[in-house]
C-alpha cells in the first residue's frame, strides 16, 4: 500500500500545485532585457541628433557588461537609443548602468539639453487597452481627467508596470502676442516670455524674528488663471511706459497642447489608455485585477466610462484552453484505443491511470522550477499523452501474456515487469536524452523550448515510475486476477457492418448539421472516421497479425536488398522535399533508375555466369596455436575479402527475383518523381502563421501632409473597414507612429488596429485580402495591411544594412527592389524614407555682429514664434499646467511671417529676423537608423497569407551569395524573425545530431554492443520519410494553417527520434532474449517480431490518436502546434510500417552472420577434436 499511499500524495500536491502555478503565454524569461535612453532637442535634424545626442551615448554604452545589441534612432528633435541586453541578465542593474553610461555622456552633449530618459522598456508586457469617453465632458476637461486623476489611479494597480494615454492633450495655459502690438509697444516676443518666467514664483522670504516670536515669511508672486497671466507687468529695455502689462501686447487662454494625434475607437473620437504589466506578473491574474479596478473607477467617476478594447490575457486564455482541449480530446482517444486493443476495461483504466499520475506529479516539480502552465509548457503535457501511456502498455501487455500462460496474478506481475524491464527503460530513456538537448539550446529558441524539453523529461521519467510500480500493483491486484478470455460480444458487434454503417452515417450527418461551434462540423467527421479506420485494425488484427508473420516478413527476410532499396529511395526522395522539390526530385530519381538499371544487369549476368554454389563465402581454415590477435587480424582480412562476395550474392539474388519486384524496383523512383513534384517543396519559417483574428494596418501619406488631412482620409478607412463582414472593431491613432516601423513620428503617419468576430478568427487573411481592396479610400497614401502570425510585432522580414554611408541607400533599395519582386512578399520598404522638407534659416553672423544680436538670440526668437516654448507652470487644481508663449497659429503659418519677427539689436530697435538671416528650403531624411554604432538602412516587410518566411527570403539568399549583388563594404544582416529564423535552423540541427548521438550511446550502453544500436536507429530515418511528406500534403491542403518546416515541426521531427527508436528496442530486445534462449536468429526474428507486433501496434496508434487533436489545430491557436501533430503523425506511420520489414531484416542479416560463423567455428572444433582422439 505504500505503492498507493506516495502516488495519492503526489497528486494532491499536484492539484495544490495546480491551482497556484502562474498562468501566461510564454514561457518566464524569454523577454529580451530592454533599456530605452530617450532624448528631446526641439529643432535639432536627424543629423543633428546623430552627432551630438546619439553618438556619444552610444559612445558611453559601448561595453557596458552583458550587452547584447544596440539600437539607435534619430529624428527630427528626438533620438531614442535601444539598449538590449543578453538574456537572464538583472533588468534593474542593467538599468542603472545605463543611467550611469549616459550620466557620464552629459558632459559630451548640449548645454541646453534637458535630461535624457531613461526607461525600463523590457519591464512590461500589454495588459489592457482602454478607450474612455463621456457624455457630460468635453475633450478638454476628459483629456484633463485622463492625464491627471485617471494615470495616478491606473498606475496604483498591482502589477501595471506602464500606463500610456494617447488622444489626451494636456491641459496647457497659452500666452498669444500680437504681433502689431509688440512692435507698437517695442516689444519682442522674447520679452513677454522672460516677463512670465520671471513673475511667477512662491519663494521663502526668511525669518522675521519679533520681540515675542520668530515667523516664517513667504513670498507669493504666483499665478493662478488666464486672467492672472495678463495683469504681469511687461519690462521693455528702453521704454518709458513702466505701467506695460502683458495684457497689453497679448491674449491669454486656458488651452491644451495642440494634438499631434487623433484617436478613433469604431469611428468615434477617444481617448486611449495602454496599461502594460510587470514581466514576472502573472498574465491572466493580473488582467482580472485590471478589469477589477476599472469596475471599481466605472462606479467612482459615472460621468466618465472606461471601454476595454482589447485584453492580450483573453487570447492567451483561449490558447490555453486550446491546449487542455487537446490534451482531453488526446486522452479519451488515447483511451478508446486502449478499449479496443485490450478487449478488457480493467486493463484500459490501469494504463490510462499512468497520464495523470504523471502530470499531476509534474505539476509538483514544475512549481518547484517556477514554471509557467503557458503555451510550450501544456504543448509538452499534451504530445506526450501517447508517451505516457508506452512504458505502462508494454508493462501490462507482458504481464497480462504471463497471466495467459498460467502464471498467478502477482507472479506474472512480477516476472512480467522484470522481462520486459530493460526494454522499457530503454525506450524511456530514449526520450530522456532527445530532449535533454532541446532544454539546452542557446538563444531566444532555448529560452522558449527550455521549459518545453524539461517538463517532458520530467513526465517521462514520472511514467517510468508508474509503470515500474503502480502498473504492475493494480494488475496484480485488479486487473489480471483472471486470465483473458475470448474476445468479448461487444467487440463482435463492433466488427459488424451495422455499426460501420451508422459510424459513417453520423460523420455524415455531423458534416451536415449548422453545429453553433463551426469547427464541430470538421472535427467530428474526421474524429468518427479515424475511430472506424482504428476499429477496422482491430477487427482485423488477427488476419493482419497472420499475414505479418506468415508472408510479409517472410518476405521481407527472403528479399532484404529490395528492402533495403524502397527504404533508401523514400528516404532520399522526402529529403529532396525540403531542398526545393522538382528539378531536385527527378535528378534524384534519374540517378536511381540508372543504379537500378545496373543493378539488375549484373545480377542477370551473375545469374547465367554462375551457379549457386560459387556463391559461399571464403573463410581461411583455422589453426590451432595462433593467439587471439592472430585469430581476430585473419577474421578481419576475411570479411574484408568477401566484401565482393556480398554483392555478387545480392545480385544474384536480384537477377532471381521475378517480374514483380523488377517493375516495383523501376517503378517507385517514377511513381514519386510525379508524386513529389505535383506536392511541390515544404516551405520554411520561424514559427508557424497563426490566425488571431488581430489585423494590424498603417498608412503613410508623404511628409509634410498635415495631421487633419490624414484623419479625414483614415477616418473614410475605417468607415469602410467596419462595413466589412466579421470586422468586430476598428482603432485607429493618426500622427504617432511607433518605433521599429521605419518612420519617425508624424502627421503623415497613422496606425490602424481591427479585430475580428470570435467565429471568424479562421477567415482572418480572407478578411485581410478584403482590407486591401479598400487602398481606393487613402489616393495618395501608402496602405499597408499585416496579420499577426503569431511570431510577435514587427515585420516578418527583416534586414539591416550597414557600410560606407554612401552605398547603403543603394544597396538596401536593391535588396527591397528584389524582394519586391519576390512572390509572396509585402509592404516591403526601406526606413531610408522620402526626405521632408526642411526650411533652414542661415544666420549672417557678419550682419548680426554689427547690429550687435547674439545667434544664440536670433534662433530662440525663430524658435519662440514656430513652436512657442514653456515660459513656467501654473499650479492648478489637478496639478500643474504649463504656460506656452508663442504666436497665435494665424501669424505663424507662412515664410513671409517668419522673417517679420523681430530681433532686438544692440540699440533698443528690432530688427526683422530677415535683415540678419537668409531662409532657405532643402531636404532632410527624416530619420537615421544606427546599429551596433554603425548607420545602418533597414529593409523590412510581411509575408502574404500561404507563404512562408523561407520561401520569400530564400531566393534572396541565393542572390546574396552571388557577387557583386550589394554594392562594394556593403554588408546584410538579418534581424527580427529572419534571423530568428537562421538561428533556429542552425541550433535545431545540432539539437538532432546531439539527439541521434545521444540515443546511439544509450543504447550502446544498455546493449554493451556498437552494432545492435545502429539496427534501431535505421527506424529514425524511416520516420523522415512521413514526416516531410506529410508537411508538404497538408501545406497544399491548408496553405494558411502553418503547415511548415519551423521551430515547432522541427520539434517534432526531433520527438521523432524517440518514438520510433521505441518499435526498433521492443524487437531488437526481444529477439535478444529469444536467441539467448536458445533459438534460433531465424526463428527468433519471426517470433520476436510477431510477439512484439501488437505492443508496437498499440503504443503507435495510441501516440497517433494522442496526437490527432493536435494535427487538426481547430482548437484556439490550434494553427501554432498544428505542423507538430502532422510531422508526428506522418512519421509514426511510415516508420511503422517500414521498421516491421526492415529491422528485422537487417538484425536477421547481421545476427545471422555471426550466428553461420558460430556455427563453422563449432563445427570446425568438433571436427578438430574428432581428429585427435581418432574417430576421424
Amino acid at each position: 500500500m505504500i505503492t498507493a499511499m506516495v502516488f495519492i500524495a503526489l497528486a494532491i500536491f499536484g492539484i495544490i500545485a495546480f491551482k497556484t502555478i502562474g498562468r501566461s503565454a510564454d514561457p518566464p524569461g524569454t523577454d529580451f532585457p530592454i533599456v530605452v535612453v530617450y532624448a528631446g532637442y526641439p529643432g535639432a535634424s536627424p543629423q543633428e541628433m546623430e552627432r551630438l545626442i546619439v553618438k556619444p551615448i552610444e559612445d558611453q554604452l559601448d561595453g557596458i557588461d552583458n550587452l547584447d545589441q544596440l539600437n539607435a534612432t534619430a529624428q527630427e528633435g528626438v533620438a531614442t537609443v535601444i539598449v538590449q541586453f543578453k538574456l537572464g541578465t538583472n533588468l534593474d542593474v542593467a538599468a542603472i548602468n545605463v543611467q550611469s553610461a549616459v550620466d557620464t555622456a552629459r558632459v559630451y552633449l548640449p548645454a541646453d539639453l534637458d535630461p535624457p530618459t531613461v526607461e525600463k522598456n523590457g519591464a512590461s508586457q500589454p495588459l489592457l487597452d482602454l478607450a474612455i469617453s463621456s457624455k457630460s465632458l468635453t475633450q478638454t476637461q476628459l483629456a484633463d481627467f485622463a492625464n491627471n486623476k485617471l494615470e495616478p489611479i491606473l498606475k496604483a494597480i498591482p502589477n501595471v508596470q506602464t500606463v500610456e494615454i494617447r488622444g489626451a492633450a494636456d491641459r496647457e495655459f497659452h500666452v498669444e502676442p500680437i504681433p502689431e502690438r509688440l512692435i507698437g509697444a517695442n516689444a519682442t516676443l522674447g520679452d513677454v516670455f522672460t516677463a512670465i518666467a520671471g513673475n511667477n514664483a512662491n519663494l521663502p522670504g526668511g525669518m522675521l524674528r519679533q520681540r515675542t516670536q520668530e515667523t516664517s515669511v513667504s513670498v507669493h508672486a504666483e499665478v493662478n488663471t488666464a486672467q492672472d497671466l495678463l495683469g504681469i507687468p511687461l519690462m521693455v529695455p528702453g521704454s518709458t511706459n513702466k505701467n506695460m502689462k502683458v495684457g497689453d501686447v497679448a491674449y491669454a487662454f486656458d488651452s491644451h497642447v495642440e494634438p499631434t494625434s487623433i484617436s478613433h475607437f469604431n469611428g468615434q473620437p477617444r481617448i486611449y489608455v495602454e496599461l502594460g504589466r510587470n514581466i514576472a506578473a502573472d498574465e491572466i491574474t493580473s488582467t482580472q485585477i485590471a478589469r477589477d479596478h476599472i469596475k471599481q473607477i466605472n462606479e467612482q467617476f459615472p460621468e466618465v466610462t472606461l471601454t476595454e478594447i482589447d485584453a492580450p490575457a483573453d487570447y492567451t486564455q483561449k490558447s490555453l484552453n486550446g491546449v487542455w482541449q487537446s490534451l482531453i480530446e488526446g486522452i479519451v482517444l488515447t483511451m478508446l484505443v486502449m478499449l479496443l486493443f485490450l478487449h478488457a476495461w480493467r486493463n484500459a483504466i490501469v494504463i490510462m491511470i499512468a497520464i495523470p499520475s504523471s502530470i499531476l506529479a509534474t505539476f509538483v516539480l514544475m512549481k518547484t522550477f517556477g514554471f509557467h502552465l503557458d503555451t510550450m509548457s501544456l504543448m509538452g503535457l499534451s504530445l506526450i499523452i501517447g508517451i505516457l501511456v508506452d512504458d505502462s502498455i508494454v508493462v501490462l501487455e507482458n504481464i497480462t501474456r504471463h497471466r495467459d500462460l498460467g502464471e498467478e496474478p502477482i507472479d506474472a506481475a512480477i516476472n512480467g515487469r522484470s522481462e520486459i524491464g530493460g526494454a522499457a527503460v530503454a525506450i524511456t530513456m530514449v526520450d530522456v536524452v532527445v530532449f535533454l538537448p532541446i532544454a539546452f539550446l542557446p538563444g531566444i529558441v532555448g529560452a522558449y523550448l527550455r521549459e518545453f524539453g524539461i517538463v517532458i523529461v520530467i513526465a517521462t521519467l514520472f511514467s517510468l515510475l508508474v509503470s515500474f510500480t503502480l502498473t504492475p500493483l493494480l494488475a496484480a491486484r485488479w486487473s489480471v486476477l483472471k486470465r483473458s478470455k475470448a474476445r468479448p460480444a461487444w467487440m463482435d458487434a463492433l466488427g459488424s457492418w451495422k455499426v460501420t454503417l451508422i459510424l459513417t452515417g453520423a460523420a455524415v450527418l455531423a458534416y451536415f448539421i449548422p453545429w453553433p461551434i463551426a469547427e464541430l462540423r470538421q472535427v467530428l467527421p474526421i474524429m468518427i472516421g479515424a475511430l472506424l479506420v482504428l476499429n477496422f485494425v482491430v477487427m482485423r488484427y488477427d488476419r493482419i497479425l497472420t499475414w505479418y508473420r506468415t508472408k510479409g516478413l517472410p518476405f521481407a527476410l527472403r528479399h532484404g536488398l529490395f528492402v533495403v532499396w524502397v527504404c533508401a529511395v523514400l528516404v532520399i526522395n522526402s529529403l529532396t522535399l525540403a531542398m526545393g522539390a522538382g528539378m531536385t526530385t527527378i535528378a534524384v530519381n534519374v540517378f536511381f533508375l540508372v543504379l537500378a538499371g545496373l543493378w539488375h544487369g549484373v545480377g542477370y549476368i551473375e545469374r547465367r555466369s554462375k551457379s549457386p554454389e560459387n556463391l559461399g563465402y571464403r573463410w581461411t581454415p583455422s589453426s590451432n596455436g595462433h593467439s587471439g590477435a592472430a585469430v581476430w587480424a585473419r577474421r578481419g582480412a576475411d570479411a574484408v575479402k568477401n566484401i565482393p562476395q556480398v554483392f555478387v550474392r545480392w545480385f544474384y539474388q536480384t537477377g532471381r527475383g521475378g517480374k514483380r519486384l523488377t517493375l516495383a524496383t523501376f517503378g517507385l523512383p517514377i511513381a514519386l518523381s510525379a508524386v513529389l513534384v505535383a506536392l511541390g517543396p515544404i516551405d520554411f519559417d520561424f514559427v508557424p502563421q497563426v490566425q488571431s483574428g488581430e489585423i494590424s494596418m498603417t498608412v503613410t501619406y508623404p511628409p509634410g501632409t498635415p495631421l487633419q488631412t490624414t484623419s479625414k482620409y483614415v477616418t473614410a478607412l475605417e468607415d469602410g473597414i467596419m462595413k466589412l463582414d466579421g470586422i468586430k472593431s476598428v482603432s485607429s491613432t493618426v500622427g504617432r507612429k511607433p518605433q521599429g516601423w521605419g518612420s519617425a513620428i508624424g502627421d503623415n503617419y497613422a496606425r490602424l488596429d481591427a479585430q475580428t468576430l470570435p467565429e471568424r478568427r479562421h477567415d482572418t487573411y480572407k478578411i485581410i485580402d478584403q482590407i486591401r481592396k479598400l487602398s481606393y479610400l487613402v489616393p495618395g497614401g501608402v496602405f499597408q495591411v499585416s496579420g499577426d502570425n503569431g511570431g510577435g510585432s514587427g515585420a516578418t522580414i527583416f534586414y539591416s544594412l550597414s557600410g560606407p554611408e554612401s552605398e547603403i541607400a543603394a544597396g538596401a533599395e536593391k535588396v527591397a527592389q528584389f524582394l519586391r519582386n519576390t512572390p509572396g512578399s509585402v509592404n516591403v520598404q526601406t526606413s531610408n524614407e522620402a526626405a521632408a522638407p526642411r526650411l533652414n534659416v542661415n544666420i549672417d553672423s557678419q550682419k548680426a555682429e554689427v547690429l550687435g544680436i547674439s545667434p544664440a538670440t536670433a534662433a530662440n526668437a525663430a524658435r519662440l514664434a514656430i513652436d512657442g516654448a514653456v515660459a513656467t507652470r501654473v499650479r492648478a487644481e489637478n496639478g500643474l499646467v504649463d504656460v506656452r508663449v508663442q504666436f497665435p497659429m494665424s501669424d505663424r503659418k507662412t515664410v513671409d511671417q517668419l522673417q517679420d519677427v523681430r530681433v532686438r539689436a544692440e540699440d533698443g530697435t528690432l530688427v526683422p529676423l530677415a535683415d540678419i538671416a537668409n531662409l532657405q528650403w532643402t531636404k532632410a531624411p527624416l530619420q537615421i537608423k544606427r546599429l551596433n554604432r554603425q548607420r545602418v538602412v533597414d529593409v523590412y516587410g510581411d509575408t502574404l497569407p500561404g507563404y512562408s518566411l523561407g520561401a520569400v527570403t530564400g531566393p534572396l539568399e541565393k542572390q546574396l551569395r552571388k557577387p557583386g549583388f550589394l554594392p562594394e563594404g556593403v554588408h546584410l544582416t538579418a534581424q527580427g524573425d529572419t534571423q530568428y529564423m537562421n538561428e533556429t535552423m542552425a541550433n535545431m540541427g545540432i539539437a538532432l545530431a546531439t539527439s541521434f548521438m545521444l540515443v546511439y550511446m544509450l543504447m550502446v550502453i544498455l546493449y554493451g554492443s556498437f552494432f545492435e544500436p545502429l539496427i534501431v536507429m535505421l527506424c529514425v530515418p524511416l520516420a523522415i520519410i512521413g514526416a516531410l511528406v506529410a508537411l508538404s500534403l497538408m501545406h497544399r491542403i491548408e496553405p494558411n494553417a502553418g503547415q511548415s518546416l519551423n521551430i515547432i515541426s522541427m520539434i517534432g521531427i526531433i520527438m521523432l527520434f524517440g518514438l520510433v527508436a521505441k518499435n526498433g528496442i521492443l524487437l531488437v530486445d526481444y529477439s535478444n532474449t529469444l536467441c539467448r534462449r536458445g533459438m534460433r536468429v531465424h526463428d527468433a526474428v519471426l517470433q520476436g517480431s510477431a510477439t512484439r507486433f501488437r505492443p508496437i501496434l498499440m503504443t503507435t496508434c495510441a501516440m497517433i490518436f494522442g496526437m490527432l487533436p493536435l494535427s487538426l489545430g481547430f482548437a484556439e491557436g490550434g494553427e501554432w502546434r498544428q505542423a507538430m501533430g502532422t510531422v508526428i503523425i506522418g512519421g509514426l506511420l511510415s516508420s511503422l510500417i517500414l521498421t516491421l520489414f526492415l529491422v528485422p531484416m537487417v538484425y536477421a542479416t547481421w545476427m545471422g552472420f555471426f550466428e553461420r560463423w558460430a556455427d563453422r567455428r563449432a563445427v570446425t572444433a568438433e571436427l578438430t577434436r574428432a581428429v585427435e582422439i581418432g574417430v576421424v
